[in-house]
């Protein structure tokens, strides 16, 4: 059974949606820190540090300027304390593949699939970042039941080797 690292709380402004599941076995190994974000509005990412493997998770803003700000500071952030494989995900709020992830340039940005409206998925707002010497074995978008009574969004997934 998953444990949940991290949730939110009544008092989370701005830590919208950042809750990071993983087997008790490999949440007694990590240590979890909070990177406050710049924007328009309160937005937060959370970076979990496993041996071998840093998880960050993010919900960005809306105003396209304050997106790419936010991505600057999780990939200056994240050079800094990962020294090893980085996978970062979720609510990118990226309406266009063509632009606002120019700060994602080394990294391998997928967008599984449409998961947003979670009743009638249109939009390929939810996205993972990751290093590119991670290999992805196959990506995809939870849609089984209850998922979309949990969320806005439908949840992304991946199944990643290490080289």
């Amino acid at each position: 059974m998953p444990a949940n690292i991290y949730g939110t709380t009544e008092s989370s402004l701005g830590w919208h949606g950042q809750t990071i599941l993983m087997r008790p076995h490999l949440a007694e190994q990590a240590v979890l820190r909070r990177l406050p974000l710049p924007g328009l509005e309160p937005r937060g990412a959370v970076a979990l540090r496993l041996p071998g493997l840093t998880l960050i998770g993010a919900h960005l803003g809306l105003a396209r300027s304050s997106r790419r700000a936010q991505l600057a500071r999780i990939t200056a952030q994240a050079s800094r304390i990962a020294d090893d494989h980085i996978v970062m995900m979720g609510d990118f709020n990226e309406w266009r593949d063509d632009r606002g992830l120019e700060s994602l340039a080394g990294f391998r940005v997928i967008a599984p699939g449409p998961s947003w409206p979670a009743p009638l998925p249109r939009l390929r707002l939810d996205r993972m970042a990751m290093s590119t010497n991670l290999h992805i074995l196959e990506t995809g978008v939870f849609n089984e039941a209850g998922a979309r009574d949990a969320s806005d969004h439908l949840p992304i997934w991946a199944r990643i080797r290490f080289p």
